[in-house]
């Protein structure tokens, strides 16, 4: 194999996701409790709990976001990038809430949350 080749194949594996460690799956599984979902800075908390968050395309006024957990317990947040601080970090705490299984109360009117398995 030549050297154009291999950094070629090199430059090729930086697309690839990597693959989760150990440490990576216990703080995706963590389950904090609600006091510290509530408390603790969104970006610490984001780190704490191995989340990847991702700003989101959709304009649509009715989407406040998503989150998906993947097979490996990490978990997926994807939130729209033009609303404001506040509804951002009560919206992902919400469904970063709801991921967990944690006891919080539903959001008002109009926040509907729609939970969906997939095997």
């Amino acid at each position: 194999m030549n050297t154009d080749a291999i950094s070629q194949h090199v430059a090729a594996l930086s697309g690839i996701p990597k693959q989760p460690t150990a440490a990576d799956k216990s703080r995706a599984t963590a389950k904090p409790s609600v006091d510290h979902l509530m408390d603790t800075p969104l970006p610490v908390l984001i780190n704490e709990l191995g989340v990847t968050l991702i700003d989101s395309g959709i304009t649509d006024a009715g989407f406040f976001g998503a989150v998906v957990q993947r097979r490996t317990g990490e978990l997926l947040l994807t939130m729209p990038a033009e609303r404001s601080e506040l509804e951002h970090d009560t919206v992902a705490r919400y469904l970063l809430a709801q991921a967990l299984g944690l006891d919080v109360p539903p959001m008002p009117a109009p926040i509907v949350t729609t939970r969906r398995w997939s095997a």
